[in-house]
């Protein structure tokens, strides 16, 4: 009987333990309102956008990145001048990965080109990972890619050659691409 129980108590407590071993407490590397309002400078007003996207606008996201973006997931900050015309947008939004959740900020100006890409948050385990790439401001090889064109993960600092950092610029430059089908359903949906 003891066998049955403790063999029942294993069972129950392993679901939990694959997701208790690599995930580690964020680390906030930007604060969310300065990377916004630093990103937009030509905005006076911001304000957040609802994820609120058709059934077609969500389809043509998951066909671009294989992912549906959800509220939870994502938000969007319209920044607006004093004349109330459209700045430019900021995506942020949280993407998976081997041990737990990195958050990508994303600003876009009013043509939908990357003006600046940012990690946010990230575990304490990836952060020496994801530290090297960020040096020497890294993800400004993001900045003027067009909405069309896909972000490029090799171009993130290439001096770094660690298998663990380049897995962290593909998730982070898959949460550029994200951001970047957000953005294009935001822009037809401001229309």
């Amino acid at each position: 009987m003891r066998k049955v129980r403790a063999v029942l108590l294993a069972l129950s407590l392993a679901p939990a333990l694959p997701a208790l071993a690599h995930v580690t407490p964020n680390v906030e590397l930007l604060k969310k309102g300065e990377f916004v309002q630093q990103s937009l400078p030509g905005a006076t007003r911001f304000l957040e956008q609802k994820l609120t996207f058709g059934g077609g606008d969500l389809a043509a996201v998951k066909k671009a990145t294989g992912w549906t973006p959800s509220e939870e997931d994502v938000r969007i900050y319209v920044g607006r001048n004093a004349q109330g015309e459209r700045v430019g947008t900021v995506v942020l939004l949280w993407m998976a990965s081997e041990h737990g959740p990195v958050g990508v900020g994303v600003a876009f100006g009013g043509d939908g080109k990357i003006l600046r890409a940012a990690v946010t948050d990230i575990g304490s385990e990836p952060l020496a990972w994801v530290r090297p790439l960020l040096q020497g401001d890294g993800l400004a090889t993001w900045n003027g890619l067009a909405l069309d064109t896909a972000p490029d993960a090799a171009k993130v600092a290439p001096q770094v050659t660690g298998r663990m950092s380049r897995y962290y610029a593909e998730v982070i430059a898959q949460g550029v691409a994200r951001a970047q089908a957000v953005e294009r359903v935001s822009l037809t949906a401001a229309k």
